[in-house]
């Protein structure tokens, strides 16, 4: 039965197998021809590719020949664009040295325009305030418009106007030669307003023709006519424009001088210009000619003693001359002398008395001499004082409000020197006079000091105590 049973499986096994090698055999039939025609699709595909890869290949060979080929013609290309910047390059150099000779000469011309407009401008401005200022513009009164026309011009100056400026110029100094006539409102001194012929004298000075000439000065406003003081200025200006003398006065100045011909400054201005400073100048100039003035009367009232022995050298008697000592007058010496003799006195008794005595009259003979010397000595310092004071003031009220007038500036610096001069004009007096009375003060002391040795050596000769007898 196991035996059937091994059998039947066994039949039943290779039955089984003999169909799976069937289904096997069938399914490598079909797959080998799956594998016929995927193999003959394979070799066209690659067969394909084959003849696209010949194809790129041929069309990269005529790619690289035509790249090698462009490469040649851009290089050669490239070759002749760098020649081409490397000369460009060249000019640049050139064109920007020739840019920056252009720039330099461009910029010296402007700046020689500019000094040309500048030079114009500042003669114009000058010309222009000379002009209108001057006697001319009396003559040449179209001066005046044209003048302000081209001040008004802004840029540079054309031919025409530097020719007319020229002109006006040529002009000007051709009208200085002329003596013209002219008819203009005048401003009298008065404050009037009266219209006068005028004689013009170029550009150097206008007067009027009347009578008694007076000089014309320009302001801003109208001429005014000053009259000098001093009355023979004008006759003189009359008398030569009535042919009668070749003299003539000229105002040089082109009025800037003329206010000082019409006022003279007075002493009480000139003490209220000095300031304050000025009073103690003027205090010590009143008490050293006070002084001065004292001991010249005094030293000039006292005179020198006479010889107390003559010629011949004859002895005298020291009593004798003690009372003739005290008889005479106006002769400090001799009271000295006189004073010193005392019956019974020794010569060096008489000695020591002389010098005590004389130490004593020297005194007086020098008695405000040095204040008279330290007088002269301060009033120059006190100007000084007062000239540096009034320059510190003037420049720190120019340092504050600040000036663009030298006028101003040179009025407040002559306001200053006041003080300066003031103390030099008292200085100078109280020094001559010191000089001489210090000489007098010593030609008497001398002559004392002369005559006390004379006594000194006549008590010698007569021994001591000679005086007793």
């Amino acid at each position: 039965m196991r035996t059937m049973i091994a059998i039947l499986l066994f039949s039943a096994s290779i039955q089984a197998f003999a169909q799976a090698q069937v289904v096997a055999d069938i399914t490598a039939t079909k797959q080998a021809a799956n594998y016929q025609q995927q193999k003959a699709q394979i070799d066209k595909r690659a067969a394909d590719i084959r003849q696209q890869n010949s194809a790129w290949d041929h069309q990269l060979k005529q790619e690289i020949d035509e790249v090698k080929s462009n490469q040649q013609a851009l290089s050669a290309r490239l070759a002749s664009k760098r020649a081409q910047l490397t000369a460009l390059n060249e000019q640049l150099v050139v064109l920007n040295q020739q840019k920056l000779q252009l720039t330099s000469s461009y910029q010296l011309a402007v700046d020689d325009m500019q000094l040309v407009q500048g030079a114009y401008q500042k003669a114009l401005s000058s010309l222009s305030q000379q002009w209108l200022q001057s006697p001319t513009s009396l003559t040449e009164v179209q001066r005046g418009q044209s003048l302000a026309v081209a001040k008004a011009s802004s840029g540079f100056p054309s031919l025409s106007q530097l020719n007319e400026l020229i002109s006006y110029a040529v002009d000007d100094m051709q009208m200085t030669a002329q003596v013209g006539r002219a008819s203009t409102a005048i401003s009298q001194a008065d404050g009037s307003v009266s219209t006068q012929e005028l004689r013009v004298f170029g550009g150097l000075m206008a007067v009027t023709d009347t009578d008694l000439p007076s000089f014309i000065a320009f302001t801003d406003k109208l001429p005014t006519a000053i009259t000098p003081v001093d009355t023979d200025v004008s006759k003189q200006l009359r008398a030569w424009l009535d042919g009668q003398t070749q003299l003539l006065a000229m105002d040089l100045s082109q009025g800037r001088m003329l206010p000082s011909l019409a006022k003279k400054q007075s002493l009480v201005q000139w003490i209220k210009d000095g300031g304050e400073v000025l009073w103690p100048i003027l205090i010590l100039a009143a008490l050293g000619l006070q002084i001065a003035l004292w001991r010249a009367v005094v030293l000039l009232y006292w005179r020198p003693l006479a010889q107390l022995q003559d010629d011949d050298g004859a002895k005298v008697d020291l009593l004798t001359v003690k009372q003739q000592l005290q008889s005479v007058s106006r002769v400090p010496a001799a009271k000295v002398l006189a004073s010193a003799i005392v019956e019974g006195s020794g010569v060096d008794a008489m000695d020591q008395r002389l010098k005590q005595l004389m130490l004593k009259q020297m005194a007086q003979f020098e008695r405000g001499l040095g204040f008279i010397a330290l007088l002269a000595a301060m009033a120059p310092m006190l100007g000084l004082l007062g000239t540096v004071s009034g320059m510190i003031e003037t420049f720190q009220s120019l340092t504050e409000f600040g000036n663009s007038d030298p006028k101003l500036l040179s009025q407040g610096i002559s306001k200053a020197l006041i003080t300066t001069q003031a103390g030099l004009l008292v200085a100078l007096p109280l020094l001559l006079l010191h000089y001489p009375l210090k000489r007098r003060a010593q030609a008497l002391s001398l002559n004392m000091e002369q005559q006390s040795a004379l006594l000194l050596a006549l008590n010698l000769e007569q021994g001591e105590g000679h005086g007793s007898k």
